[in-house]
């Protein structure tokens, strides 16, 4: 039974439904046609996997229909329900819309987002990306500003690890104002479906302010609310220990909680990338420790290797012998992997 016309107006979120992985079919207005793994159709480009050229991107607009041995399960953002979609080359033009036992035929014009979600493998993964910032200018005053940072993820199977480091040093003249570097570890295990165990380990080393260094180390369950193709979106919550180092050489040490996350979404076809991460804890005895180590930036694609980026970080501790509140704008060029 065929129902009326149900999406008038359709933007599509793959939410994460992939059976047993076979080649995916393109067919272009002007004939061609291509195969590989369909990966997601944001901003007008459809990105295609193939072992010939990489992933590619065809302009939506060339595109004719496409079919799939896998089923997409969709989200309509405008009414929030979710409809299964299978896509069929029998109908040029249109995608089959199925809705418990009813179903409708779409244009594929229609359609203007989607995306698989990742496939967790035992193969291994590695990806990252190394920033960097410099400002030079003499004037009136003699200013050296670097900013640098790595960020690295590796995956396989059950596990992942996420490791980075931060290094800020600005100089006005004679005068140091920022100093300092950041080194973080934390690995995953996937339990099941969304749900993971993290354990983190952050320091800070700082030669400009009292607060000279800080610590933490944590443990604590995980849920990864999505992680597709152009988008992913987890949370952690940890239980451990704070520790704060003062220039004098004393110390402070607290037990402590947080919440962490860590968002990432990629627009325009991929050749934009929005990105936040960060933490805000707080400690669990009568000092009242509250902190913030927040980013927030976007990175621009200018080759399959290289990158621009802005940047904001802002690091906050209050309740410590002395309140820190740093606020870090950086901007550069950058290489990914």
């Amino acid at each position: 039974m065929k129902s009326k016309p149900v999406l008038s107006s359709i933007s599509m979120l793959l939410a994460g439904y992939i059976s047993t992985a076979q080649a995916d079919t393109v067919w272009l207005n002007n004939g061609d046609r291509l195969t590989g793994t369909v990966r997601y159709l944001s901003d007008g480009k459809l990105g295609l996997e193939t072992t010939y050229a990489g992933t590619i991107t065809v302009n939506w607009n060339d595109v004719s229909t496409l079919a799939s041995g896998n089923p997409f399960l969709v989200e309509n953002k405008r009414t929030g329900e979710n409809y299964q979609v299978r896509l069929s080359s029998s109908d040029p033009g249109y995608v089959w819309v199925e809705r418990s036992e009813r179903e409708e035929k779409v244009s594929v014009k229609r359609i203007d987002e989607f995306m698989k979600a990742k496939v967790r493998t035992d193969a291994l993964s590695w990806t990252g990306n190394i920033d960097a910032g410099v400002n030079l200018k003499k004037a009136s005053t003699h200013n050296d500003d670097y900013n640098f940072s790595v960020n690295s993820k590796v995956s396989q199977g059950k596990w992942r690890h996420n490791m980075g480091a931060t290094y800020n040093r600005e100089k006005e003249n004679t005068t140091v104002n920022t100093h300092n570097y950041s080194l973080r570890y934390a690995f995953d295990y996937i339990m099941r479906e969304q749900y993971f165990w993290q354990s983190r380990m952050t320091y800070k080393r700082d030669w400009v302010e009292d607060l000279a260094r800080q610590s933490l180390i944590g443990t604590g369950p995980g849920y990864q609310l999505w992680d597709t193709e152009l988008s992913r979106f987890s949370l952690s919550f940890l239980a451990g220990g704070f520790g704060y180092g003062y220039s004098d050489g004393s110390n402070d040490e607290h037990l402590g909680a947080s919440v962490r996350w860590d968002y990432e979404r990629s627009l325009l076809g991929k050749s934009l990338t929005l990105y936040s991460n960060g933490d805000v804890g707080h400690s669990l005895d009568e000092d009242e420790i509250f902190t913030l180590d927040a980013e927030v930036g976007l990175r621009y694609t200018l080759t399959s290797w290289s990158s621009l980026h802005i940047g904001y970080h802002h690091n906050l501790v209050s309740g410590t012998r002395d309140t820190l509140n740093e606020r870090i704008f950086s901007t550069g060029l950058g290489i990914k992997w």
